[in-house]
Protein backbone atom coordinates (compact mmCIF):
# COMPACT_ATOMS: atom_id res chain seq x y z
CA UNK A 1 0.00 0.00 0.00
CA UNK A 2 2.89 2.13 0.48
CA UNK A 3 3.09 2.67 -3.43
CA UNK A 4 -0.64 3.28 -3.88
CA UNK A 5 -0.82 7.06 -3.59
CA UNK A 6 2.16 7.67 -6.02
CA UNK A 7 0.26 5.00 -8.49
CA UNK A 8 -3.07 6.71 -7.43
CA UNK A 9 -1.64 10.34 -9.01
CA UNK A 10 0.58 8.04 -11.69
CA UNK A 11 -2.72 7.01 -13.00
CA UNK A 12 -4.54 10.49 -13.23
CA UNK A 13 -2.03 11.87 -14.74
CA UNK A 14 -1.74 9.01 -17.24
CA UNK A 15 -5.59 8.74 -17.74
CA UNK A 16 -5.45 12.26 -18.93
CA UNK A 17 -3.79 11.50 -21.81
CA UNK A 18 -6.23 8.82 -23.09
CA UNK A 19 -5.88 5.44 -21.16
CA UNK A 20 -8.02 3.89 -18.97
CA UNK A 21 -7.21 3.12 -15.29
CA UNK A 22 -8.08 -0.83 -15.62
CA UNK A 23 -5.72 -0.95 -18.64
CA UNK A 24 -2.91 0.78 -16.69
CA UNK A 25 -3.58 -1.52 -13.12
CA UNK A 26 -3.59 -4.36 -15.52
CA UNK A 27 -0.22 -3.29 -16.72
CA UNK A 28 1.33 -3.08 -13.61
CA UNK A 29 -0.15 -6.79 -12.48
CA UNK A 30 1.38 -8.68 -15.23
CA UNK A 31 4.43 -6.91 -14.92
CA UNK A 32 4.25 -7.81 -11.32
CA UNK A 33 4.48 -4.21 -9.88
CA UNK A 34 1.79 -4.60 -7.44
CA UNK A 35 -0.64 -6.92 -6.44
CA UNK A 36 -4.09 -7.71 -7.54
CA UNK A 37 -4.99 -6.57 -4.00
CA UNK A 38 -3.46 -3.63 -3.78
CA UNK A 39 -4.91 -2.98 -7.36
CA UNK A 40 -8.01 -3.60 -6.02
CA UNK A 41 -7.44 -1.19 -3.61
CA UNK A 42 -6.11 1.47 -6.08
CA UNK A 43 -9.17 1.21 -7.97
CA UNK A 44 -11.76 1.81 -4.74
CA UNK A 45 -9.78 5.33 -3.69
CA UNK A 46 -9.79 6.00 -7.56
CA UNK A 47 -13.94 5.79 -7.97
CA UNK A 48 -14.80 7.22 -4.35
CA UNK A 49 -11.92 10.36 -5.59
CA UNK A 50 -13.72 10.51 -8.55
CA UNK A 51 -17.53 10.39 -6.89
CA UNK A 52 -16.19 13.14 -4.93
CA UNK A 53 -15.01 15.79 -7.48
CA UNK A 54 -17.91 15.07 -9.47
CA UNK A 55 -19.30 18.65 -10.25
CA UNK A 56 -22.18 19.31 -7.97
CA UNK A 57 -22.92 23.18 -9.26
CA UNK A 58 -24.64 24.39 -12.63
CA UNK A 59 -24.80 27.96 -13.82
CA UNK A 60 -27.03 27.94 -16.93
CA UNK A 61 -28.00 31.66 -19.22
CA UNK A 62 -30.93 31.27 -21.61
CA UNK A 63 -32.29 33.93 -24.15
CA UNK A 64 -35.78 33.81 -25.42
CA UNK A 65 -36.31 35.75 -28.53
CA UNK A 66 -40.09 35.44 -29.63
CA UNK A 67 -41.69 38.34 -32.32
CA UNK A 68 -45.28 37.57 -33.31
CA UNK A 69 -46.63 39.06 -36.40
CA UNK A 70 -50.68 39.02 -36.72
CA UNK A 71 -53.64 40.56 -38.37
CA UNK A 72 -56.71 40.77 -36.31
CA UNK A 73 -60.43 40.83 -38.20
CA UNK A 74 -62.04 39.51 -35.16
CA UNK A 75 -59.77 38.44 -32.76
CA UNK A 76 -61.27 38.82 -28.81
CA UNK A 77 -63.97 40.93 -30.28
CA UNK A 78 -66.82 40.79 -33.06
CA UNK A 79 -66.52 42.94 -36.04
CA UNK A 80 -68.96 45.78 -37.12
CA UNK A 81 -69.94 47.41 -40.09
CA UNK A 82 -67.11 50.28 -39.46
CA UNK A 83 -64.12 48.41 -37.84
CA UNK A 84 -61.17 47.46 -40.29
CA UNK A 85 -58.71 45.14 -40.10
CA UNK A 86 -55.34 45.83 -38.10
CA UNK A 87 -51.91 44.44 -38.60
CA UNK A 88 -49.12 44.90 -35.42
CA UNK A 89 -46.01 43.11 -34.40
CA UNK A 90 -45.10 42.19 -30.76
CA UNK A 91 -41.74 40.95 -28.96
CA UNK A 92 -41.13 39.50 -26.30
CA UNK A 93 -37.45 39.49 -24.82
CA UNK A 94 -36.17 37.32 -22.01
CA UNK A 95 -33.02 36.63 -20.25
CA UNK A 96 -33.09 33.80 -17.38
CA UNK A 97 -30.25 32.52 -15.13
CA UNK A 98 -30.38 29.35 -13.22
CA UNK A 99 -28.27 28.43 -10.55
CA UNK A 100 -28.40 24.90 -9.21
CA UNK A 101 -26.58 23.56 -6.21
CA UNK A 102 -27.17 19.70 -6.25
CA UNK A 103 -30.50 19.58 -5.06
CA UNK A 104 -29.62 21.92 -2.17
CA UNK A 105 -30.60 25.18 -3.64
CA UNK A 106 -31.67 26.24 -6.68
CA UNK A 107 -31.75 30.01 -7.68
CA UNK A 108 -34.50 31.38 -10.93
CA UNK A 109 -34.23 34.85 -12.02
CA UNK A 110 -35.41 36.10 -15.05
CA UNK A 111 -36.40 39.47 -16.89
CA UNK A 112 -37.98 40.34 -19.72
CA UNK A 113 -38.87 43.17 -22.38
CA UNK A 114 -42.28 43.73 -23.83
CA UNK A 115 -43.18 45.65 -26.81
CA UNK A 116 -45.14 46.58 -29.56
CA UNK A 117 -43.09 47.25 -32.72
CA UNK A 118 -42.97 51.48 -32.77
CA UNK A 119 -45.15 51.61 -29.51
CA UNK A 120 -41.78 53.48 -27.93
CA UNK A 121 -40.20 56.45 -28.78
CA UNK A 122 -36.80 55.04 -29.37
CA UNK A 123 -35.27 58.09 -28.23
CA UNK A 124 -37.19 57.76 -24.67
CA UNK A 125 -34.85 57.39 -21.55
CA UNK A 126 -37.93 55.53 -19.86
CA UNK A 127 -37.13 51.91 -18.61
CA UNK A 128 -39.18 48.70 -20.06
CA UNK A 129 -37.84 46.11 -18.01
CA UNK A 130 -39.67 43.65 -15.79
CA UNK A 131 -38.75 40.99 -13.62
CA UNK A 132 -40.41 37.83 -14.79
CA UNK A 133 -39.19 35.22 -12.39
CA UNK A 134 -37.25 36.11 -9.27
CA UNK A 135 -37.00 32.89 -6.63
CA UNK A 136 -35.50 30.95 -4.65
CA UNK A 137 -35.50 27.02 -3.85
CA UNK A 138 -33.53 25.84 -0.65
CA UNK A 139 -33.90 21.56 -0.38
CA UNK A 140 -35.08 20.80 3.07
CA UNK A 141 -34.15 16.82 1.76
CA UNK A 142 -33.54 15.46 -1.84
CA UNK A 143 -37.95 15.65 -2.49
CA UNK A 144 -38.93 18.65 0.05
CA UNK A 145 -38.25 22.36 -1.15
CA UNK A 146 -40.01 25.49 -1.04
CA UNK A 147 -39.89 27.70 -3.39
CA UNK A 148 -40.08 31.12 -2.69
CA UNK A 149 -40.48 34.79 -4.43
CA UNK A 150 -42.43 35.24 -8.22
CA UNK A 151 -42.58 32.33 -9.70
CA UNK A 152 -44.88 30.29 -12.68
CA UNK A 153 -47.73 28.10 -10.74
CA UNK A 154 -48.62 25.21 -13.34
CA UNK A 155 -50.76 22.63 -12.30
CA UNK A 156 -52.29 19.22 -14.32
CA UNK A 157 -53.67 20.73 -18.32
CA UNK A 158 -53.00 24.26 -17.01
CA UNK A 159 -57.22 25.15 -16.96
CA UNK A 160 -56.81 26.53 -13.25
CA UNK A 161 -53.36 27.36 -12.96
CA UNK A 162 -50.84 27.93 -16.28
CA UNK A 163 -48.15 29.60 -17.10
CA UNK A 164 -50.28 31.84 -19.91
CA UNK A 165 -47.31 31.58 -22.56
CA UNK A 166 -49.42 32.65 -25.45
CA UNK A 167 -49.78 35.98 -24.06
CA UNK A 168 -47.01 38.55 -23.94
CA UNK A 169 -46.26 38.90 -20.50
CA UNK A 170 -46.66 35.15 -19.46
CA UNK A 171 -48.10 35.27 -15.93
CA UNK A 172 -46.58 34.56 -12.73
CA UNK A 173 -47.37 34.80 -9.03
CA UNK A 174 -45.68 36.31 -5.65
CA UNK A 175 -45.60 33.16 -3.21
CA UNK A 176 -44.42 30.77 -1.15
CA UNK A 177 -44.50 27.24 -2.33
CA UNK A 178 -43.94 23.97 -0.27
CA UNK A 179 -43.13 21.40 -2.73
CA UNK A 180 -42.67 17.76 -2.98
CA UNK A 181 -41.90 15.45 -5.28
CA UNK A 182 -41.50 11.63 -4.89
CA UNK A 183 -42.11 8.74 -7.64
CA UNK A 184 -45.41 8.32 -7.24
CA UNK A 185 -47.07 11.24 -5.16
CA UNK A 186 -46.54 15.34 -6.38
CA UNK A 187 -47.70 17.85 -4.37
CA UNK A 188 -47.28 21.77 -3.79
CA UNK A 189 -49.09 24.02 -1.54
CA UNK A 190 -48.77 27.49 -2.38
CA UNK A 191 -49.75 30.87 -0.68
CA UNK A 192 -49.36 34.56 -1.37
CA UNK A 193 -51.07 37.64 0.31
CA UNK A 194 -50.65 40.67 -2.38
CA UNK A 195 -50.13 44.41 -0.86
CA UNK A 196 -49.83 47.82 -3.33
CA UNK A 197 -47.16 48.82 -1.20
CA UNK A 198 -45.28 48.68 2.42
CA UNK A 199 -47.49 49.88 4.66
CA UNK A 200 -47.85 51.34 8.44
CA UNK A 201 -51.02 50.13 8.91
CA UNK A 202 -54.11 48.25 7.48
CA UNK A 203 -53.75 46.02 4.81
CA UNK A 204 -55.88 48.24 2.19
CA UNK A 205 -54.93 46.48 -1.23
CA UNK A 206 -56.54 48.82 -4.37
CA UNK A 207 -54.31 48.19 -6.87
CA UNK A 208 -54.46 50.67 -9.82
CA UNK A 209 -55.50 49.91 -13.42
CA UNK A 210 -55.49 46.53 -12.99
CA UNK A 211 -57.95 43.66 -10.72
CA UNK A 212 -55.97 40.81 -8.70
CA UNK A 213 -56.39 38.93 -5.37
CA UNK A 214 -55.66 39.82 -2.00
CA UNK A 215 -54.73 36.55 -0.91
CA UNK A 216 -54.29 33.15 -2.67
CA UNK A 217 -53.73 29.35 -1.31
CA UNK A 218 -53.65 26.50 -3.80
CA UNK A 219 -53.22 22.83 -2.98
CA UNK A 220 -52.37 20.53 -5.60
CA UNK A 221 -51.95 16.71 -5.17
CA UNK A 222 -50.97 14.00 -8.11
CA UNK A 223 -50.60 10.43 -7.43
CA UNK A 224 -49.95 7.54 -9.85
CA UNK A 225 -52.12 4.70 -8.78
CA UNK A 226 -50.26 2.90 -11.60
CA UNK A 227 -48.61 2.84 -14.89
CA UNK A 228 -52.13 3.41 -16.20
CA UNK A 229 -54.10 5.60 -13.88
CA UNK A 230 -53.26 9.02 -11.97
CA UNK A 231 -55.48 11.21 -9.88
CA UNK A 232 -54.78 14.91 -9.37
CA UNK A 233 -56.88 17.03 -7.29
CA UNK A 234 -56.65 21.17 -7.03
CA UNK A 235 -58.20 22.91 -4.25
CA UNK A 236 -57.67 26.57 -4.71
CA UNK A 237 -59.16 29.52 -1.92
CA UNK A 238 -58.72 33.13 -3.23
CA UNK A 239 -59.45 36.46 -1.82
CA UNK A 240 -60.67 39.63 -2.69
CA UNK A 241 -60.88 42.89 -0.66
CA UNK A 242 -64.14 43.72 -0.02
CA UNK A 243 -65.29 46.85 -1.24
CA UNK A 244 -67.00 48.02 1.76
CA UNK A 245 -64.41 46.98 4.91
CA UNK A 246 -60.83 47.32 3.52
CA UNK A 247 -59.73 44.58 6.08
CA UNK A 248 -62.13 41.80 4.80
CA UNK A 249 -62.12 39.28 2.04
CA UNK A 250 -64.82 37.89 -0.43
CA UNK A 251 -62.99 34.44 -0.66
CA UNK A 252 -63.97 32.12 -3.74
CA UNK A 253 -63.22 28.25 -3.10
CA UNK A 254 -62.52 25.75 -5.93
CA UNK A 255 -62.32 22.08 -5.08
CA UNK A 256 -62.10 19.36 -7.76
CA UNK A 257 -59.69 17.17 -9.42
CA UNK A 258 -59.28 14.87 -12.05
CA UNK A 259 -58.55 11.22 -13.45
CA UNK A 260 -56.41 10.07 -16.19
CA UNK A 261 -56.66 6.67 -18.07
CA UNK A 262 -53.83 5.49 -20.86
CA UNK A 263 -54.08 2.28 -22.50
CA UNK A 264 -51.44 2.20 -25.25
CA UNK A 265 -52.31 4.62 -28.30
CA UNK A 266 -55.46 5.68 -26.27
CA UNK A 267 -55.92 8.04 -23.51
CA UNK A 268 -59.02 9.39 -21.50
CA UNK A 269 -60.01 11.70 -18.48
CA UNK A 270 -62.53 13.39 -16.72
CA UNK A 271 -61.95 16.84 -14.77
CA UNK A 272 -64.77 18.13 -12.36
CA UNK A 273 -64.31 21.10 -10.31
CA UNK A 274 -66.82 23.04 -8.10
CA UNK A 275 -67.02 26.95 -7.31
CA UNK A 276 -68.34 28.25 -4.41
CA UNK A 277 -68.07 30.78 -1.40
CA UNK A 278 -68.35 34.41 -2.95
CA UNK A 279 -67.52 35.97 -5.91
CA UNK A 280 -64.94 39.28 -6.26
CA UNK A 281 -67.91 41.30 -6.21
CA UNK A 282 -69.07 39.55 -2.88
CA UNK A 283 -71.84 37.64 -3.95
CA UNK A 284 -72.73 34.06 -3.21
CA UNK A 285 -71.42 31.49 -5.49
CA UNK A 286 -72.43 27.93 -6.21
CA UNK A 287 -70.92 26.84 -9.71
CA UNK A 288 -69.14 24.09 -11.77
CA UNK A 289 -66.96 22.93 -14.20
CA UNK A 290 -66.93 19.38 -16.14
CA UNK A 291 -64.27 17.94 -18.77
CA UNK A 292 -64.45 14.92 -20.67
CA UNK A 293 -61.74 13.87 -22.97
CA UNK A 294 -60.69 10.89 -25.44
CA UNK A 295 -57.55 10.84 -27.17
CA UNK A 296 -56.07 8.65 -29.89
CA UNK A 297 -52.56 8.86 -30.54
CA UNK A 298 -50.26 6.77 -33.33
CA UNK A 299 -46.86 5.53 -34.09
CA UNK A 300 -46.89 8.04 -37.03
CA UNK A 301 -47.52 10.54 -34.69
CA UNK A 302 -50.80 11.51 -35.73
CA UNK A 303 -52.65 12.72 -32.55
CA UNK A 304 -56.62 13.03 -32.20
CA UNK A 305 -58.43 14.70 -29.12
CA UNK A 306 -62.48 14.93 -28.74
CA UNK A 307 -63.83 16.61 -25.49
CA UNK A 308 -66.43 18.77 -23.90
CA UNK A 309 -65.63 21.94 -21.88
CA UNK A 310 -69.21 22.33 -19.98
CA UNK A 311 -69.21 25.46 -17.56
CA UNK A 312 -72.47 26.20 -15.77
CA UNK A 313 -73.92 29.54 -15.74
CA UNK A 314 -76.36 32.24 -14.49
CA UNK A 315 -79.99 32.72 -15.52
CA UNK A 316 -80.21 36.30 -16.10
CA UNK A 317 -83.81 36.94 -15.84
CA UNK A 318 -84.31 35.37 -12.49
CA UNK A 319 -83.78 37.35 -8.98
CA UNK A 320 -81.51 34.72 -7.57
CA UNK A 321 -79.14 36.17 -5.44
CA UNK A 322 -76.33 33.01 -6.32
CA UNK A 323 -74.15 33.32 -9.14
CA UNK A 324 -73.79 30.03 -11.29
CA UNK A 325 -71.07 31.48 -13.45
CA UNK A 326 -67.71 29.09 -13.16
CA UNK A 327 -64.68 30.97 -13.43
CA UNK A 328 -61.38 29.32 -14.32
CA UNK A 329 -58.86 31.01 -12.44
CA UNK A 330 -55.55 31.86 -13.39
CA UNK A 331 -55.36 29.21 -16.59
CA UNK A 332 -54.51 29.42 -19.68
CA UNK A 333 -57.26 30.29 -22.11
CA UNK A 334 -55.72 30.65 -25.33
CA UNK A 335 -55.89 26.74 -25.90
CA UNK A 336 -58.77 25.53 -25.07
CA UNK A 337 -61.89 27.65 -26.51
CA UNK A 338 -60.25 28.75 -29.94
CA UNK A 339 -57.63 30.64 -30.56
CA UNK A 340 -59.12 33.69 -31.30
CA UNK A 341 -59.79 33.87 -27.81
CA UNK A 342 -63.39 35.39 -28.05
CA UNK A 343 -64.49 33.60 -25.04
CA UNK A 344 -61.95 33.44 -22.58
CA UNK A 345 -62.80 35.86 -20.15
CA UNK A 346 -65.05 34.19 -18.09
CA UNK A 347 -67.92 35.03 -17.08
CA UNK A 348 -68.00 38.56 -18.82
CA UNK A 349 -67.26 37.22 -22.72
CA UNK A 350 -70.73 35.01 -22.09
CA UNK A 351 -72.40 37.36 -19.97
CA UNK A 352 -72.51 34.86 -17.10
CA UNK A 353 -74.30 32.49 -18.46
CA UNK A 354 -71.67 29.55 -19.21
CA UNK A 355 -70.56 27.47 -21.82
CA UNK A 356 -70.69 24.78 -23.55
CA UNK A 357 -67.98 23.78 -26.26
CA UNK A 358 -67.25 20.16 -27.99
CA UNK A 359 -64.20 20.66 -29.51
CA UNK A 360 -62.18 18.45 -32.14
CA UNK A 361 -57.87 18.66 -32.55
CA UNK A 362 -56.03 16.46 -34.69
CA UNK A 363 -52.51 17.00 -35.12
CA UNK A 364 -50.40 15.32 -37.96
CA UNK A 365 -46.56 15.56 -38.36
CA UNK A 366 -46.18 16.22 -42.37
CA UNK A 367 -42.02 15.78 -41.69
CA UNK A 368 -39.71 15.33 -39.12
CA UNK A 369 -39.71 18.77 -38.38
CA UNK A 370 -43.11 19.93 -39.60
CA UNK A 371 -46.69 19.44 -37.45
CA UNK A 372 -49.87 20.57 -39.42
CA UNK A 373 -52.99 21.19 -36.68
CA UNK A 374 -56.81 21.92 -37.14
CA UNK A 375 -59.37 22.60 -33.82
CA UNK A 376 -62.80 22.73 -34.68
CA UNK A 377 -64.98 24.08 -31.42
CA UNK A 378 -69.01 24.78 -31.87
CA UNK A 379 -70.42 27.12 -28.88
CA UNK A 380 -73.25 27.12 -27.16
CA UNK A 381 -74.68 29.12 -23.88
CA UNK A 382 -75.30 26.61 -21.05
CA UNK A 383 -77.73 29.06 -19.28
CA UNK A 384 -80.89 30.76 -20.78
CA UNK A 385 -80.23 34.59 -22.00
CA UNK A 386 -83.07 36.79 -22.38
CA UNK A 387 -83.42 40.04 -23.53
CA UNK A 388 -86.65 42.19 -22.59
CA UNK A 389 -87.93 38.79 -21.33
CA UNK A 390 -87.44 37.21 -24.72
CA UNK A 391 -85.00 33.99 -24.64
CA UNK A 392 -81.98 34.06 -27.35
CA UNK A 393 -80.65 31.35 -28.71
CA UNK A 394 -78.25 29.21 -27.44
CA UNK A 395 -75.99 28.55 -30.23
CA UNK A 396 -73.34 30.66 -30.27
CA UNK A 397 -71.26 30.27 -33.62
CA UNK A 398 -68.46 27.73 -35.33
CA UNK A 399 -64.32 28.63 -35.22
CA UNK A 400 -62.51 26.37 -37.23
CA UNK A 401 -58.33 27.17 -36.78
CA UNK A 402 -55.42 26.05 -38.63
CA UNK A 403 -51.72 25.70 -37.46
CA UNK A 404 -48.64 24.81 -38.58
CA UNK A 405 -45.35 24.75 -36.75
CA UNK A 406 -41.80 24.27 -37.90
CA UNK A 407 -38.97 23.42 -35.79
CA UNK A 408 -35.65 24.07 -38.55
CA UNK A 409 -33.32 23.22 -35.37
CA UNK A 410 -33.21 22.53 -31.71
CA UNK A 411 -33.32 26.43 -30.66
CA UNK A 412 -35.31 27.80 -33.52
CA UNK A 413 -39.90 27.43 -33.99
CA UNK A 414 -41.39 28.99 -36.43
CA UNK A 415 -45.57 29.14 -35.86
CA UNK A 416 -47.88 30.38 -38.19
CA UNK A 417 -52.37 30.01 -38.04
CA UNK A 418 -55.15 31.15 -39.39
CA UNK A 419 -58.63 30.72 -38.43
CA UNK A 420 -62.56 31.28 -38.89
CA UNK A 421 -64.76 32.35 -36.89
CA UNK A 422 -68.80 32.14 -38.17
CA UNK A 423 -70.59 33.75 -35.14
CA UNK A 424 -74.85 33.95 -34.37
CA UNK A 425 -76.57 37.64 -33.47
CA UNK A 426 -76.84 35.60 -29.98
CA UNK A 427 -72.80 35.56 -29.43
CA UNK A 428 -73.13 39.63 -30.58
CA UNK A 429 -75.73 39.83 -27.48
CA UNK A 430 -73.23 38.19 -25.15
CA UNK A 431 -69.87 39.46 -25.99
CA UNK A 432 -72.04 43.13 -26.06
CA UNK A 433 -71.52 44.36 -29.19
CA UNK A 434 -70.45 44.20 -32.66
CA UNK A 435 -72.44 42.18 -36.11
CA UNK A 436 -73.04 38.85 -35.30
CA UNK A 437 -73.47 38.28 -39.23
CA UNK A 438 -70.13 39.32 -39.92
CA UNK A 439 -67.98 36.24 -40.33
CA UNK A 440 -64.50 36.86 -38.35
CA UNK A 441 -60.85 36.21 -39.26
CA UNK A 442 -57.36 36.12 -37.53
CA UNK A 443 -53.60 35.66 -39.15
CA UNK A 444 -50.18 35.42 -37.12
CA UNK A 445 -46.90 33.96 -37.94
CA UNK A 446 -44.44 33.80 -34.59
CA UNK A 447 -40.59 33.05 -34.11
CA UNK A 448 -39.33 31.64 -31.28
CA UNK A 449 -35.76 31.86 -30.51
CA UNK A 450 -34.29 30.07 -27.57
CA UNK A 451 -30.85 28.78 -27.13
CA UNK A 452 -29.12 28.25 -24.02
CA UNK A 453 -26.22 31.23 -24.09
CA UNK A 454 -23.85 29.52 -21.62
CA UNK A 455 -23.81 26.17 -19.09
CA UNK A 456 -21.39 24.86 -16.42
CA UNK A 457 -20.91 22.40 -14.17
CA UNK A 458 -18.52 23.52 -11.11
CA UNK A 459 -17.37 22.53 -7.84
Amino acid sequence: MKYSLIIFFLLQSIIMLGQSSNDILNVLISNAVITRQVADSIRAEYAISQQNSLPDKRLQIEFEFRPRTEYRNGYQQLRNDSTTGTFFTNQRSRLSVNYTYNNRFILQFAVQDLRVWGQQDPRSTGATLQAFEAWVEPYITDKLSVRIGRQRLIYENQRLFGENDWRLSGNVHDALNFRYYGTKLSTELAMAFNQTAERYFGTDYSPAGFTNYKFLAVSYLRYALSKRVTLTMINSTDGFQNKKDTEKMNLRYTLGGRIEISSGSLYGTVSGYYQGGRNPSGTDLSAWYFQPEVRYSSSSGLSVRAGLEYFSGTVNNTNGNIDRSFVPLYGAAHRFNGSMDLITKFPADVKGSGLVNPYLFIIKPVTKKVDLRADFHTFFSKSPYYVNDTRIGKYLGFENDWLITFKPNPVTKIDAGVSFMNPTESFAVLKGGGNGKLNLTWAYVSLTFKPVLFTTKFK
